[in-house]
């Protein structure tokens, strides 16, 4: 079931700023199944194979629509320059401009022989990472898909990540529902964990870990 947008709202409201930030909250009027937000503040919400963008004050500002890809699996916005949509169901990857308009054509990763393939994320402006679930990897990729470094992840017991997201720090940041946040450098070497189970999806900052949990907001 899909959570309100007004609750989702104030999750990344607040991952905006600072941990003492006063988080804002805007309703749209209709739920959608994914948020994140750019560094300028501005909020993407996809719903099946849409997504929309609002300023922080709820203003609707743009649409982008793929009915033909199929849903959206996950997008990032850590580039504002250089928006990442991920249609899960047909392997497509689509970049887009600030005006959710395509840089190009979807990149298809099934053409690739990328089947299992379950999220992906900007690594810089000039790299994807991608993560296949069913061979436990990490895979970097230039932004036409042409250089693939598969890269194996070596993480003890089940290991089902959520959430899929590149940290400043130059880390790999892989949400788990048991395990919590698992950092891992662009070797795939695991480094650490932070102790967060029981969530899905989260906003890592440059000082604490934004989430939520029974509908409230908590900061880490």
């Amino acid at each position: 079931m899909r959570r309100p947008v007004i609750t989702i709202i104030i999750l990344f409201s607040v991952a905006l700023g600072n941990a003492d930030a006063q988080a804002r909250l805007f309703s749209t009027g209709k739920p959608y199944g994914h948020v994140t937000t750019d560094i300028q503040g501005v909020v993407y919400l996809t719903d099946g194979h849409s997504v929309d963008s609002y300023t922080a004050e709820g203003l609707f500002l743009r649409n982008y629509s793929r009915p033909a890809l199929g849903d959206i699996g996950n997008v990032d916005a850590g580039i504002a320059s250089k928006i990442l949509v991920f249609h899960r169901e047909s392997g497509a990857i689509v970049l887009l401009n600030s005006e959710l308009s395509p840089i190009g054509p979807p990149l298809n990763l099934f053409d690739k022989s990328l089947m299992t393939v379950t999220m992906a994320a900007m690594g810089n402006s000039n790299s994807i990472v991608l993560y296949d679930e069913a061979n436990q990897e990490l895979i970097l990729s230039d932004l036409g898909l042409n250089s693939l470094k598969h890269i194996h992840i070596d993480f003890p017991g089940e290991f089902h990540p959520t959430d899929l997201q590149v940290v400043p720090e130059h880390r790999i940041a892989l949400l788990d529902t048991v395990r919590g946040i698992c950092l891992f450098d662009f070797f795939g070497t695991f480094e650490r964990s932070i102790p967060i189970p029981g969530i899905r999806r989260m906003q890592l900052m440059k000082d604490c870990v934004a989430y939520l949990r029974d509908g409230r907001l908590w900061l880490y």
